[in-house]
């Protein structure tokens, strides 16, 4: 009997610190196929159909500008799964589904973001960068959670036909453990 309850203790630690070294503040749903990455492993976002589990989402907010340096304006939009109120106000969750997506014409959209984000938000800058790139529109996803913070830039490529993906920071990478933040000037989301 002893023996029994040895290996059930010794299997539930071996669960247990299994699960610690995971940081489930963001879930990749919709992430990139191998088919999208180079062989640098630089992700290539290209042209689809808006998904239908993302054309349900709700706008929180969007952009109209040239993102792609095509001489056209596109359309950047920021949709979350979070419900409305009868006033239009969020009804913010412990977590949420988020998205962002180019919308470029009638039926071309590029994905950059599908997550479902643990007790964080989803944020998105669009800016030209005018000393290294030549005016190169690059749209900045910020996610910020409770346990940490990324920052992704995309970067239209005319030659691909496709945005690229660059990670600026990701705390994934420079932590160990996961990270307790103690501050963020980052705005709560009022729930």
């Amino acid at each position: 009997m002893k023996k029994i309850k040895l290996s059930f203790l010794v299997l539930s630690m071996v669960l247990i610190f299994s699960a610690c070294g995971k940081n489930d503040a963001v879930t990749d749903r919709g992430t990139l196929s191998e088919e999208d990455k180079t062989s640098t492993g630089v992700a290539e976002i290209k042209a689809q159909s808006l998904p239908d589990d993302i054309a349900v989402l709700h706008e929180i907010t969007s952009y109209t500008g040239d993102t792609d340096a095509d001489g056209t304006d596109e359309r950047v939009v920021l949709v979350t799964s979070a419900e409305r109120d009868e006033k239009g106000e969020f009804l913010w969750n412990d977590g949420q589904q988020w998205a962002l997506y180019v919308q470029d014409g009638a039926e071309d959209a590029y994905v950059l973001f599908n997550r479902f984000v643990q007790a964080g938000s989803v944020y998105f800058d669009v800016a030209d960068y005018y000393l290294k790139d030549g005016a190169v529109p690059k749209i900045l996803v910020t996610v910020s959670t409770g346990a940490g913070l990324s920052l992704k830039n995309y970067i239209f490529e005319s030659e691909k036909a496709a945005y690229t993906e660059e990670v600026v920071f990701d705390t994934q990478s420079v932590t160990e453990g996961g990270i307790n933040r103690r501050f963020s000037s980052i705005p709560a989301i009022e729930k």
